[in-house]
């Protein structure tokens, strides 16, 4: 199964735009010049913002001129990093919640030497993906499932080559506490599809979690379709729009096969399906089948539920025989139609094993991991895999003015981060001895976490 990421304004979007709320969405369009933001995507009424105010580091870009009419507004500029190993993202989330989040690069030769980029994404310290963008003319978009730690959500991009790291986009979206459920990791997505015969994709209005489903349609199927309403309540929320089409198999008395390779082979991967009758039955048919994946997974004697949506799932990750996934629905023998489906998702499990720096230990990014790039005057303890990092002390403890408008603490250390040196530093006793709590001054563009204390310097003298 080969799915393509629709970043290019090509076929028919299969949404119609209305009101609905993007409470706890970010957009961000990276690059985006701060006078042009926000804005409403004219294609479903997401808002963007730019990303010049979750980030201090990096540059700005736009694509090449030919490719205006070719993407979505969202990916005709980008920030990309010529100087420095990391640079980071740090968005405000909710502690304890699971998102969606979804990372778009398009190179689109904006420096004009037509050398794609390669470089690696990080979630905090731990990596996510590694990008490479040759060959792949309308860019990447890549999704994971991620349940937040704290209330500051890391996104890095880590140089690992000669060409500068690159993103146009960034979209995070909550979830559901109760769906896309690992015994352990986040989950990489590997495919949503709805079974549809067309070039539409779908997301946002009709998808409320702004999920992209994507048509697939084998050339041994065959399609069914109604313009019925089909009631899409349950915990995964799936558009009614992926649910009107279905595939059954075009030899009705076989299988219907699906097939796919997950990357890496060995990965531990979850299914979900998702069913709805949509043709009128008889009172003598019956609509009846069996699963099997490989030996993995098997249920037998399902019938979908009329009009409504009904998702089975994999409650434990499984693995695929030599790395092909082959998931089978097969006809029973009291069956009278052949078995269908509407739409199906797939993961891989992706093990996020190293702990964030102690929260009272905070920063742009993190400051003690990954550990080869920790920051410069800076020494951390390190334990184990389970227990965060902690910073110590400083390597060269130097004591400097403090450039009031633009710092935070770290108050287990009385130290600072200086944007404008980009280093750690002690500060002096004087502050302390500004406030009976540890609190500094900070400017709107300083990389603030939730845990510290910061005041203007009108509410601190008030």
């Amino acid at each position: 199964m080969k799915i393509h990421l629709l970043l290019v304004i090509i076929g028919t979007y299969a949404a119609i735009v209305l009101a609905q709320t993007q409470e706890g969405f970010i957009s961000l369009d990276c690059g985006l010049p701060i006078e042009e933001s926000p804005y409403d995507n004219e294609f479903n009424g997401l808002t963007f913002t730019s990303d010049s105010t979750f980030i201090q580091t990096g540059k700005s870009g736009r694509v090449h001129k030919d490719l205006n009419d070719v993407l979505s507004k969202q990916y005709l500029t980008l920030r990309y990093f010529p100087e420095g190993k990391r640079n980071c993202y740090s968005l405000d989330v909710k502690p304890d919640t699971k998102y969606l989040i979804a990372v778009s690069s398009v190179y689109g030769n904006y420096d004009g030497l037509n050398l794609d980029p390669n470089f690696d994404i990080y979630i905090g310290p731990n990596k996510w993906i590694s990008i490479n963008l040759k060959g792949r003319p309308n860019g990447t978009l890549d999704e994971i499932i991620h349940k937040s730690m704290s209330n500051s959500l890391d996104i890095c991009l880590v140089k690992t080559g000669t060409t500068s790291p690159i993103i146009s986009a960034i979209e995070i979206r909550p979830l559901r506490d109760n769906t896309y459920v690992s015994q352990s990791g986040s989950l990489r997505l590997s495919f949503r599809v709805y079974l549809n015969n067309s070039d539409g994709f779908i997301r946002y209005p009709d998808d409320v979690r702004d999920r992209i489903w994507n048509p697939f349609f084998g050339s041994s199927y065959s399609q069914i379709t109604t313009n019925l309403n089909i009631n899409n309540s349950n915990a995964y929320e799936v558009p009614k729009t992926a649910l009107q089409s279905a595939a059954t198999p075009r030899n009705a008395s076989g299988p219907l096969v699906i097939t796919w390779n997950p990357k890496p082979s060995n990965a531990q991967v979850y299914l979900y399906m998702h069913f709805a009758e949509i043709q009128t039955l008889e009172a003598n048919e019956i609509r009846e089948f069996d699963f099997i994946l490989k030996g993995n997974f098997n249920h037998s004697g399902f019938s979908p539920t009329k009009l409504k949506v009904f998702t089975l799932f994999t409650e434990v990750p499984m693995q695929c025989d030599s790395g092909d996934c082959r998931l089978e629905l097969v006809r029973t023998p009291k069956s009278i139609l052949p078995p269908l489906i509407n739409a199906l998702e797939a993961y891989t499990v992706i093990e996020f094993p190293k702990l964030e720096t102690s929260p009272s230990d905070v920063g742009k990014g993190d400051p003690c991991l990954p550990k080869d790039w920790s920051w410069e005057n800076l020494r951390c303890s390190y334990v184990d895999l389970s227990t965060p990092p902690q910073i110590v002390s400083l390597k060269n403890e130097e004591l400097e003015d403090i450039k009031r408008s633009n710092f935070c603490i770290i108050s287990a250390l009385n130290f600072f981060w200086d944007a404008s040196s980009a280093r750690i530093v002690a500060f002096s006793e004087r502050i302390v001895a500004f406030s009976e709590r540890i609190v500094v001054f900070c400017s709107s563009n300083a990389p603030i976490r939730s845990s510290l204390s910061c005041l203007t310097k009108k509410e601190e003298e008030g």
